[in-house]
């Protein structure tokens, strides 16, 4: 087992916490850059409490993403989040905005899609960085139609920054991956446990890996790609007493035993692993093959966020305290700094956006933020933007 080195103590990062409540700190500046979006066509109620109330039936977007460090886009749907009557259908439009770092708009799109699910369930819709600085807008399934009929099959469209269309794929997307945005789909179906996965870089999507008839072991709970390398979390649970077993079924009140593979593009393993009882969600792989991941036990709800590399002790990276639930956001291709989502409350309508530096003892920004808002770290660290309150809000981040 590797030896757990912590870089930067959580303790001191945060101070002392009581309860579920992070204290107010000055790290609320206001934003540099902010543009009030019901001039560009943001419908008014848009950020209302309970304007989601058809998440699950109606696809609606609304994003903020970077497509390079001086470029955001913004988007909404300015189509309805609800069926006006029961039997009158809603036609989907997506708004995409293009601003520089200063404010100018760039570039405008609006984008038709179907959003109706017909009482089916429907995913919310997404748009996240693609690669090679294109903006990757998902074209979310819509299953049958009044008919019967399919309609909409899952697909990605990659947008430059002028918003014209570089390519796009009608087929599901498995993930993405965390230093390039690169596109992860796999090629025909599963066939037992084999299945082939390919990988599409650049804003024309050129095949750059593929990985032929990959069989993962019984008992994988996560897998994430990166450029070229792979990592997964097997587990093992104790059904019988000081017998460990793999298995796909995961039983609830078992002890587990987890281990963190990572498979480099030479296809040589190596291994991490995790204490007894600790189990982890991959987030990526990093361009020299080591790998983060966030590390959940039952000592708290928040996890820990940390980096395995080959052969050396595992760093444990600064993170969201200790009663909080959260997410990792956002991060640099390095994850020199990263932004998390933390919340304690689900009755809540919000929670706290916090950006870290790894070089740095505190978070460099940690504010009150809204559960309806969208927020992401730019490509260099030095900004973040955020999507709220009806407006696009531009962050300069400080330096050190």
């Amino acid at each position: 087992m590797l030896e757990m080195k912590v870089v930067v103590p959580i303790a001191a990062v945060f101070g002392i916490l009581s309860g579920c409540s992070i204290a107010q700190t000055a790290k609320e500046p206001p934003p540099d850059v902010r543009i009030n979006l019901s001039a560009h066509g943001l419908p008014p109620g848009f950020f209302r409490a309970n304007a989601d109330r058809c998440a699950g039936q109606i696809i609606s977007y609304r994003f903020v993403a970077w497509l390079d460090a001086d470029t955001v886009a913004v988007g909404f749907s300015t189509s309805p989040s609800c069926r006006v009557s029961p039997n009158r259908r809603v036609d989907g439009i997506a708004r995409i905005l293009v601003f520089s770092v200063t404010g100018e708009l760039k570039a405008q799109r609006d984008i038709p899609y179907l959003a109706d699910g017909y009482g089916e369930v429907v995913a919310e819709g997404e748009a996240t960085p693609g690669p090679g600085g294109t903006l990757l807008f998902r074209v979310q399934s819509v299953n049958l139609d009044k008919e019967g009929r399919k309609e909409s099959p899952s697909g990605v469209l990659l947008l430059n920054a002028d918003l014209r269309d570089t390519a796009r794929v009608d087929r599901f997307l498995v993930q993405t991956t965390l230093v390039d945005h690169a596109l992860v789909f796999l090629d025909g179906r599963m066939s037992g446990r084999l299945g082939t996965y390919v990988i599409l870089s650049g804003s024309q999507l050129v095949e750059t890996e593929r990985w032929k008839e990959l069989e993962l072991p019984t008992g994988t709970r996560d897998r994430k790609f990166g450029e070229h390398g792979l990592a997964f979390m097997q587990c093992e649970q104790e059904l019988r007493p000081n017998e460990y077993t793999s298995t796909d079924v995961v039983h609830t009140f078992a002890k587990t035993r987890c281990t963190m593979t990572a498979l480099g593009n030479d296809r040589k393993l190596w291994k991490a692993p995790l204490r007894d009882g600790e189990t982890a969600e991959i987030i990526g792989v990093l361009t020299d093959g080591s790998v983060v991941g966030l590390v959940s036990g039952p000592e708290s709800k928040s996890g820990q966020l940390v980096v395995w590399k080959k052969e050396q002790l595992v760093d444990v990276l600064p993170w969201i305290p200790k009663d909080f639930c959260g997410s990792l956001q956002s991060a640099t291709a390095d994850m020199s700094r990263y932004a998390a989502f933390a919340t304690c409350d689900d009755r809540s309508d919000h929670g706290r956006w916090l950006v870290f530096d790894r070089r740095s003892q505190e978070p460099i920004a940690d504010r009150t933020f809204p559960k309806s808002g969208r927020a992401e770290l730019s490509p260099d660290g030095m900004r973040y933007a955020s999507f709220e309150s009806g407006e696009l809000r531009i962050y300069l981040l400080p330096t050190n």
